[in-house]
């Protein structure tokens, strides 16, 4: 369920963002943007259900309170881009769609410096995960291949059966023979690239967000037109801005 909502909020949002849509076509922009939020919002649920049973061994830790951080600002993004726009504070909702959408980015980065963190580790020939006999075993009778007895004794009861339970130490190799090894060498480094690509993906937006001040003041004149029009106490600042929640300065509207 993950993927199936995640994959097609992905391909949905990258039309929010096209000009010609988000200007032309305000009605398709907005039936549009609920189902990119409904889709992410249950991909996100689907996360919460799945991570405490992902394969990882010592590193999972790590990698499972960086993808629950990830949830959590994610939904807070999306929960703040939609109350902003509900209060017609465009310039608001722009912000934090820009930042839900870099927050989602992380996993696509993670991923790329995954593959070169995994060779990385393999030469330093240091790195252990910890795998179940049980997932060893999986694992190579999905690839039609016999469990390395010689590799992980511990893994075999005295009568020769394995024991499902019992744990080993899997060394991270970037070697495709050892499926396990190799796997290692992926899972150990996934916790410290998620939590780095956050820390990029975090500075990386709120830079964009501050080299684009003309854009926003820009948006901030029309939520300004726009909740005037509404009715809306205190226009121009009726949404989540800096200047109601903040010490900014009070914004004054143009004359």
């Amino acid at each position: 369920m993950h993927l199936a909502t995640v994959l097609p909020a992905g391909i949905l949002m990258v039309l929010q963002f096209t000009p010609v849509i988000r200007q032309k076509l305000i009605i398709f922009h907005r039936i549009n943007g609920y189902i990119v939020l409904s889709l992410l919002l249950s991909s996100n649920a689907a996360a919460c259900v799945v991570l405490p049973h992902k394969q990882g061994g010592g590193a999972r830790t790590a990698t499972q309170t960086a993808e629950a951080f990830l949830v959590v600002i994610t939904t807070l993004g999306m929960a703040m881009a939609w109350w902003n726009i509900r209060r017609k504070q465009v310039d608001q909702h722009r912000a934090w769609m820009l930042r839900t959408m870099f927050y989602l980015g992380t996993i696509i980065t993670s991923r790329v410096i995954n593959f070169i963190s995994s060779p990385i580790i393999s030469r330093m020939d240091n790195y252990y995960g910890v795998w179940s006999c049980d997932e060893i075993d999986f694992l190579y009778k999905n690839l039609g291949m016999a469990f390395p007895e010689a590799e992980y004794p511990q893994c075999l009861l005295p009568d020769g059966a394995l024991d499902p339970w019992f744990r080993v130490a899997v060394k991270a190799t970037h070697l495709l023979s050892k499926p396990e090894q190799y796997g290692t060498s992926h899972i150990q480094p996934f916790g410290a690239n998620l939590w780095i690509c956050i820390a990029v993906h975090i500075i990386g937006v709120e830079t964009y967000l501050a080299l684009t001040p003309r854009e926003s003041e820009k948006l901030r004149r029309i939520s300004y037109e726009k909740q005037l029009e509404a009715g809306f106490a205190n226009p121009g600042s009726a949404g989540l801005t800096p200047d109601r929640w903040g010490d900014a300065e009070r914004w004054i509207p143009p004359k």
